[in-house]
């Protein structure tokens, strides 16, 4: 009889246990999950962020040369122009890459002659939207490489890019 009794008790005690296993299986996932999706969350927000940083470095590169802000982050359907500035009469379309490490290759890589396509697309769009009919048009390219560390960027200035390829 002691041991049916003990037998009982197994039997009572090992469903609890498992539904204990299993409640603590589902919350490690939920945590998963909330960890999971805060980390991308907040890895986007370091990128937005880092291409913001990047950008008014950009801003200020071409303020100091010279060059005349007049437009910034303008979309249209073939994408996204980063910077627009004035350089004289010339109506300059800026591309801005910002890279933290270059485990990717140089961010002025990135810009393939895909993309080059879409941006000439991209600024006969603006040019229309904008009346700009009998200015001169050029495409330039600023990569930025952010050493995090150190808290130093270098700047590599590529510009008229349709001239390069």
């Amino acid at each position: 009889m002691a041991a049916q009794k003990t037998a009982e008790k197994i039997d009572r005690t090992a469903p609890k246990k498992v539904a204990r296993s299993l409640d603590e299986k589902e919350d490690k996932k939920a945590k998963k999950k909330t960890t999971a999706s805060q980390s991308k969350s907040e890895r986007q927000q370091r990128k937005r962020y880092l291409g913001q940083r990047g950008e008014e470095a950009a801003c200020d590169f071409l303020v100091k040369h010279d060059m005349k802000i007049i437009d910034r982050n303008w979309r249209c359907s073939y994408g996204e122009a980063d910077v627009i500035a004035l350089d004289g009469r010339t109506l300059v379309f800026c591309e801005v890459k910002t890279r933290t490490n270059m485990k990717y290759g140089d961010p002025i890589e990135s810009v393939t002659h895909k993309k080059l396509e879409r941006y000439w697309k991209l600024i006969h769009v603006y040019r229309s939207r904008n009346a700009i009919r009998h200015s001169a048009v050029r495409l330039d390219v600023i990569s930025i490489c952010v050493d995090e560390v150190n808290e130093k960027a270098k700047l590599h200035y590529v510009r008229d890019v349709y001239a390069h390829c």
